[in-house]
Parts: C-alpha cells; sequence; structure tokens
C-alpha cells in the first residue's frame, strides 16, 4: 500500500503554502450564513413588490412569505442539515432543501386554505412561487457551488486538512485503509509515526514509519498538523495516555481512532444515553421521524394509487376469472417486518391445482404451472396490485425491500442459507417495489449471486432511505414496470 510520506525534518513546505486549513464546522457555519442572506433578499424582494397590490393581499402576502421565509430556515437546523458531514454530499443536501420546503408550502397552504384565503392567490401574484422560490433556488445553488470551490482550492492546494497517524501496527493498518477508501480531496495524510518500529517489524507491520513521537512534534514545529489520529488498542491504557500526554504539545485536533472492532462500524459514533457515553453500532432505519413520514407516505400515495388502479385490478379479476378456475386472489406467507410472517395478497398467476404456497420450486422462464392470463400480470407486475391492501393496513410499504416466500432457494439453498445477512432486510417493512427491483434485480434466482446483489441493493436503500428516494423508486417502477427477468 502507498502512502503520502513526508520525512520528520521536512522538506514539505512550510505552513504558509500549505493552504488555508479546512475546518468543517466553519464551512457549516458559512453555509448557513449564504442560506439567511438567500432567503433574506427572497423575502426583502417579496415585500417590496407587495405594494403593488390591494393592502388586505399585500399584508397576507408578507405574512405567508416571512412565515416561509423563517420556517425553512428553522426546519434546516432543526434536521441537522448544516452538520459538518452532512455537507460533503451535495446531491442530499438539495434534496433536504426540497423536502423541507415542500413541508412548509404544505403547511402554509392548508392554513391559507382552512381561512378561505386561497381565492386571494392567483397568479401571477402568488408570492412564494414567484419569489420565495427563488430563494429555494439559491439554496440549491449554492451547495453545488461551495462543493466544487472546496474541491477546486484541494487539487490547487489552496486549501486543505493535514492529517498524522499515530501506530503503525493493524489498527494503523486498518485505519488507513479505511482513509485511503473514503478521503475527500482536501485530506492529506502527511505520514505514520511511531515509536516501536523493531517490534512492529516482528509483528509484520507493513506500514512504512516516518519517524517516532518526537519527530512528529519537531516536524509540527514548522508544518501545519490539523490532525492527529492515534490508532492503537485500547487495552494498551498506559502507553496511550502516555502517547496522548506528549502530543498535547502539538497544536492539532488528537482523536482515538476505533480500536479492532470499531472500524466495522465507522459511520457510527459516540452518543450519550442518560448522560453516559456510549459508542453507537447500528441505528434503528427510519428512526426519530422517519417512521411517521414513511406511514403518511404509505398512506397518501397508496390511497391515490389505490384509486387509480381500481379500473385496472377490476379488469385483472375479471381477466383471471375467466382464463382458469379457481380463487382470483392468491394469498402467501411471507416474511414481513422483524422477520414476521404476513399474508399477502396477489392476483392468481398459477393454475390453482399447481399452486405453491410456500415458493418451494421457483419460477422459470415457460414455466408451466403459469396461466395465460398469469404471464401476462407477472411481465408488467400488475399481479403485485392487490399488496395495496397490504400497505393501507400497515403490513407492507410501498417501496421497501421485496418480500420473500420462506422457502425461497437461490440455486437450491435457502436465502438465509446463502446472504449472511439476509435477515437484516426485515427492518423495515417490505414493499411492493423496491430498490433492488427497478435496478433490474427481480425474477429467478438461480445464482447465488442474484440474490446476493439483490440483498446488497436492499441494504442500500435502508441505509440511504429518504422521501425523495421513494418517489423516484415509485417513478421508474410505474415508467417501466416490465422487466426481462419477470415471469
Amino acid at each position: 500500500m502507498t502512502t503520502m510520506h513526508v520525512a520528520a525534518t521536512g522538506e514539505a513546505s512550510s505552513s504558509r503554502s500549505e493552504g488555508l486549513p479546512f475546518n468543517a464546522t466553519y464551512l457549516a457555519g458559512a453555509v448557513a450564513a449564504l442560506d439567511f442572506v438567500a432567503m433574506g433578499a427572497a423575502f426583502l424582494l417579496s415585500y417590496s413588490q407587495a405594494h403593488y397590490v390591494t393592502a388586505d393581499l399585500a399584508k397576507i402576502w408578507k405574512i405567508t412569505d416571512a412565515a416561509f421565509c423563517a420556517s425553512i430556515l428553522y426546519l434546516m437546523v432543526a434536521t441537522a442539515a448544516y452538520r459538518p458531514a452532512t455537507l460533503g454530499n451535495p446531491f442530499s443536501q438539495v434534496s433536504r432543501i426540497l423536502l423541507n420546503s415542500l413541508i412548509i408550502a404544505g403547511l402554509e397552504w392548508g392554513a391559507l386554505w382552512s381561512m378561505d384565503l386561497t381565492d386571494k392567490f392567483k397568479w401571477p401574484w402568488f408570492g412564494p412561487i414567484n419569489f420565495v422560490s427563488a430563494g429555494v433556488v439559491v439554496m440549491c445553488m449554492t451547495r453545488f457551488v461551495v462543493h466544487q470551490a472546496l474541491v477546486a482550492g484541494a487539487q490547487r492546494g489552496k486549501i486543505g486538512r493535514s492529517v498524522a497517524i499515530v501506530g503503525a501496527g493493524r489498527h494503523g493498518q486498518q485505519l488507513m485503509d479505511a482513509l485511503t477508501q473514503r478521503r475527500e480531496p482536501w485530506t492529506r495524510i502527511i505520514g505514520v509515526f511511531d515509536d516501536r518500529r523493531d517490534r512492529l517489524r516482528l509483528a509484520g507491520g507493513d506500514l512504512k514509519i516516518n519517524g517516532a513521537i518526537d519527530d512528529l512534534i519537531t516536524y509540527s514545529r514548522d508544518h501545519r498538523v490539523d490532525e492527529i489520529l492515534v490508532a492503537l488498542p485500547w487495552g494498551a491504557e498506559d502507553r496511550l495516555l502516555s502517547i496522548l500526554s506528549r502530543l498535547k504539545v502539538i497544536p492539532a485536533n488528537v482523536h482515538l481512532a476505533p480500536d479492532a472492532i470499531g472500524h466495522h462500524f465507522l459511520d457510527r459514533g459516540f452518543e450519550r444515553l442518560d448522560g453516559v457515553p456510549i459508542y453507537s453500532i447500528y441505528a434503528k432505519p427510519m428512526g426519530e421521524w422517519g417512521g411517521l413520514v414513511k406511514r403518511v407516505e404509505d398512506l397518501v400515495f397508496g390511497s391515490m394509487i389505490m384509486v387509480l388502479a381500481a379500473p385496472v385490478m377490476l379488469a385483472c379479476a375479471i381477466a383471471v376469472r375467466l382464463d382458469s378456475r379457481g380463487p382470483i386472489l392468491f394469498r402467501q406467507y411471507r416474511y414481513g417486518y422483524n422477520n414476521k410472517l404476513i399474508g399477502i395478497y396477489k392476483f392468481r398467476s398459477m393454475y390453482h391445482e399447481l399452486r405453491d404456497e410456500n415458493a418451494s420450486k421457483l419460477v422459470t422462464q415457460g414455466d408451466p404451472r403459469i396461466t395465460r392470463v398469469g404471464r401476462i400480470l407477472r411481465r408488467t407486475s400488475l399481479d403485485e396490485l392487490p399488496q395495496l391492501f397490504n400497505v393501507l393496513v400497515g403490513q407492507m410499504s410501498l417501496v421497501g425491500p421485496r418480500p420473500h416466500a420462506t422457502q425461497a432457494k437461490a440455486a437450491g439453498k435457502l436465502y438465509q442459507e446463502v446472504v449472511q445477512e439476509y435477515a437484516v432486510r426485515h427492518k423495515v417493512k417490505p414493499g411492493i417495489t423496491g430498490w433492488a427491483q427497478v435496478n433490474g434485480w427481480r425474477g429467478e434466482t438461480d445464482t447465488e449471486e442474484k440474490i446476493l446483489r439483490r440483498v446488497e441493493f436492499d441494504l442500500y436503500y435502508m441505509e440511504n432511505w429518504s422521501v425523495f428516494l421513494d418517489i423516484e423508486i415509485l417513478f421508474r417502477t410505474a415508467w417501466s414496470p416490465a422487466g426481462k427477468n419477470a415471469y
């Protein structure tokens, strides 16, 4: 493995040529300030234009726009949109801005409607659309401009964050691997420092050591060091305390890197429970308000889709009845939330006497058990429409990992035997459609690779869930419901 090596005696440039130090907290503050300026300017523009309408409308206009501007900024702060860790992804930031804006706009429109004032806001005199929305657009554009400016500055050496690693053993190697995979362009690793060179060689350490702890201290006299990551076993208490005491003299942030097991949970961190510090390992998917938002989304969109799909469902039911003997609907038990069994509904697509309630045998291309109408229903995913009832009663979601039958297999093995993390996907409600399905991972699982990839996409969805991701999946499902792997 290669690292960016800097001699402890230092032939690197002086701190003046190392660029401005990257400070995520200052960045968050600057972005927040730009948002306040954008929304403040939008309100002032709207306020000035309000004088051109009637007095009653101008008053409502000013109150509405002031409430919108203040509410969007408050909601951005309340939803932790200015956390330094979230600012590195401009697309995630834009999603937050748009979602918060829609929430506030919806609440305001509801308030105006309840007071019978909506008739006063006719185009082109609808203030939030004409003026305040411009502030929202500026907020979105700011994210991309700031991010591109940071990347360009880092590439030109104008901005940077110098990081030193203390510890060249197994923990240091793991930390270096993690930093190399995740490193931002403004992060510069200046070297690895450790006192135990001979002992580390005997232990099989393969990191090149730039010097001892004293060399790092000497280096820091002439060069800027922003962050020091101490990568040593937490059990070596005396040695750790001794090293940390020596590092006190360096004007840098000193951090204790995760111990061996902590490298498996780098996305988590310390929190407090009743004042007691604890290290978080797993977070509940869609926690806090996410579960409530998800349920409201299912009820609202599910009801709308149910109304729109009612004629199609009626036609499907008639076609199933006329095509072959047996019930119209087929009920099958599958794994749902928290690994509990739920009975899901589908339009029957098999001959009734050949039905497979446990899915012990996978459906294959040209399967003789499938009826003529069933082939069409499965190909277009219309057989899944009755699961809208499961969504409305709370057993399923519109979007989520697809529920699998209890005996479903991949290459002759049960799914849980192939994928160690298979049950993790049951930490959320299953969905009628999902991220794996719109990315082509649906249909027959005749190889282990297919179920591995499907679970991989399901886990990605759980970790990156948002209302906008759900909407994207729903649109992609509606746009292309059929798939080459569906039969």
